[in-house]
């Protein structure tokens, strides 16, 4: 290999808007070849579905959190290093599960091995932050996120008030005044310029040592809790959406595919900030249609949650 594949950390809370930003740039013509790698929070492989298909080559890390449930040096890398060896990408871009703290991984550029190092650069840490989302606590993990990158993409503007702009531009300033701050109106001109600007090439300045990176294995045991509800029976919209909006408070995120009686379609369920949606896609056709969704929250009780969504279903498919 001649040259090195250009390596992008694509970071941001849960709900952010990061799976969005990636169907943006992947449903672009590109002179250039992306590779995807797509890392996982929950036992159900829900992302990977909720990028739309493109020609690049998309590689799931499953089994939680980068910076701690994947063992950096190995799993991350060989991924990488796989992906490369596949498909002879141009650009690597990863995106992080919601709770990544991107210092860890970036941390582990000090420790490649050579055969790896030798073929790709890091090339920009872009974090998507949710302007709507809420100040009264923000999250040591959002902290590390806006901290690490060279790079900050608002989400969700069109939805904010004056006030959420101001005071998410004030707490940019507070820990990461250095980073440009950006966004882009939701056109095409919009996209195209969006895409361009995530792939340039631009080496962070910052690079982490392990005894200044506050992050531990530890730090997400008992605090934030990925749950897996997965059933062939089909559920009631109206019912489950009226679950949902009562339990709202306990959860950061939740996203995946729903079954809904009465429609031949496949629901795409998500919470994503404070909006909580349920949109419909194609038809299921020869997929058997199942419900496969993730929820993420605070030291969530998956039995009790069970429960409660087994109460939405029905017992046939029709309305």
């Amino acid at each position: 290999m001649n040259h090195k594949v250009s390596f992008f950390i694509l970071t941001g809370f849960l709900g952010a808007g990061k799976t969005t930003v990636l169907n943006e740039i992947l449903t672009l013509e590109h002179s250039s070849r992306i590779a995807v790698l797509v890392n996982e929070l929950g036992r159900i492989s829900i992302d990977t579905k909720m990028i739309l298909q493109s020609d690049d080559d998309v590689l799931e890390l499953a089994g939680g959190c980068v910076c701690c449930a994947i063992d950096i040096k190995n799993d991350l890398w060989n991924g990488i290093d796989d992906v490369i060896s596949r498909s002879n990408p141009d650009h690597v871009i990863l995106e992080t599960t919601g709770i990544a703290e991107p210092s860890a991984i970036i941390n582990g550029f000090q420790y490649l091995e050579k055969t790896i190092a030798e073929k790709i650069q890091l090339a920009g840490i872009i974090c998507v932050v949710d302007v709507t989302m809420s100040m009264d606590e923000i999250r040591p993990e959002i902290l590390d996120q806006i901290q690490s990158a060279d790079r900050i993409l608002l989400s969700k503007v069109d939805k904010a008030s004056a006030k959420e702009i101001q005071r998410v531009h004030q707490l940019i300033a507070k820990i990461n005044a250095t980073s440009e701050v950006v966004s882009f109106p939701k056109n095409e001109i919009g996209k195209r310029n969006m895409s361009n600007w995530i792939l340039e090439i631009r080496p962070p300045q910052k690079i982490y040592s392990l005894s200044n990176n506050h992050h531990k294995n530890t730090d997400h045991l008992g605090q934030i809790t990925a749950v897996s509800f997965s059933d062939n029976a089909p559920l009631v919209a109206e019912t489950l959406m009226t679950l949902i909006e009562s339990m709202k408070k306990d959860f950061l995120r939740i996203k995946g595919c729903v079954f809904i009686s009465g429609k031949s379609q496949i629901g795409y369920l998500e919470l994503a900030g404070k909006e909580l949606s349920l949109r419909y896609g194609n038809a299921w056709g020869k997929t058997l249609p199942k419900t496969e969704l993730v929820f993420i929250g605070d030291s969530l009780d998956e039995a009790a949650l069970q429960r409660k969504l087994w109460s939405c279903r029905t017992a046939c498919a029709d309305s």
